[in-house]
């Protein structure tokens, strides 16, 4: 008896969506966490913001980025401001990006998390949060 309310749960329109919100929030919250633990994670994160040419230091822009990528990933989970945090994604990847543009940037290993998250956030920028949000 339980198995045809679990199907039509699956057959529900935004379902796939939700999953693939929650996979990739879940994601950028990792990240977020794990850069905060490591010295080393956040100085990189914080090169790209010195590059660009912002004044501080670059563990100072770590932090931030850290911090912006688990606000980011609990916002993406909830469908809460999702396409404000989906925004801030996109600037942070294309921060990230801001030098190192070539065919190879989505492929080579530490430039093809800012190609993602450029691809991820730019798509879910206009599909948006579907049904399954907090706030719509």
């Amino acid at each position: 008896m339980a198995a045809p309310k679990i199907s039509q749960f699956f057959e529900k329109q935004d379902f796939g969506l939700l999953l693939f919100r929650v996979l990739f929030g879940v994601c950028l919250t990792v990240r977020g966490v794990c850069s905060l633990r490591n010295g080393a994670a956040l100085k990189h994160l914080g090169e790209a913001a010195t590059n660009v040419g912002l004044p501080f230091s670059g563990i100072f822009w770590g932090i931030v980025a850290a911090f912006l990528l688990i606000a980011c990933g609990i916002f993406t989970i909830l469908g809460f401001y999702f396409r404000v945090s989906m925004a801030t994604v996109l600037g942070m990847g294309l921060i990230g990006a801001w030098q190192r543009m070539s065919l190879a940037f989505f492929f080579v290993s530490p430039y093809a998390p800012s190609g993602l998250m450029i691809f991820l956030g730019l798509t879910f920028l206009f599909i948006g949060s579907g049904r399954f949000g907090v706030k719509k």
